[in-house]
């Protein structure tokens, strides 16, 4: 573990001996004000009982939105740290046709989409969630778009690779306080890839199930 994600496990662990605190606080004056049963200490205790609770569960939120829902501006160099990598594909060609690109769906509501390409006599494979295909004159497409790409990069390939290539951006977390405390840094924020064909002709989609 990177020594600055011991940052979000000390502050869970805080949370955890906070959480028992809580507990036994709450149960031992509850106790003590059936005793008593003193009418000025039973409303004292009462607001005690909801300014802990309030704390704990501003603190199990703030922990859970650092941890788990933080979203990650994929551009901002101060919190990720950002790499491309860039490789062209293979043409498979069999007795119908040839192309660059195999695609087919999965089950569900929502079904993702699979993809398959070849790159220097190997196969590769990955879904729709972290690529999109893209045949049209401009090599960014909408759903790549929200990624920090270089367009004159991009459409430099265009010329050299003749339309037919992958480019991977990968973002991972940066040492910083906020990624140390929801235990993201040195990890991969994000991986998403443009898979890059002439045109649809060269996508090869095969009916769901095979």
């Amino acid at each position: 573990m990177n020594a600055w994600n011991l940052i979000g496990l000390g502050a869970w662990v805080l949370l955890a001996i906070y959480l028992i605190f809580v507990i036994f606080n709450i149960r031992n004056r509850h106790i003590k004000m059936v005793i008593t049963r003193q009418t000025e200490w039973r409303h004292r205790n009462h607001l005690l009982d909801t300014l802990e609770v309030i704390v704990l569960l501003a603190a199990i939120v703030g922990m859970g939105w650092v941890s788990f829902f933080r979203q990650v501006d994929y551009a901002d160099k101060a919190t990720v740290s950002r790499s491309y990598s860039y490789a062209p594909l293979v043409l498979q060609v069999n007795t119908n046709r040839s192309y660059y690109v195999t695609a087919r769906s999965g089950n569900g509501n929502h079904p993702v989409k699979y993809f398959s390409y070849w790159r220097e006599g190997a196969k590769y494979a990955i879904t729709s969630r972290n690529a999109t295909i893209s045949d049209g004159t401009d090599p960014l497409n909408v759903q790549a778009a929200g990624y920090p790409w270089s367009l004159k990069k991009l459409k430099k390939l265009d010329k050299t690779e003749e339309k037919a290539w992958i480019a991977t951006f990968t973002a991972t977390y940066k040492p910083t306080f906020l990624n140390g405390l929801g235990m993201h840094v040195g990890h991969v924020a994000q991986r998403y890839s443009i898979i890059r064909i002439p045109n649809d002709t060269f996508l090869r989609v095969l009916p769901r199930g095979e």
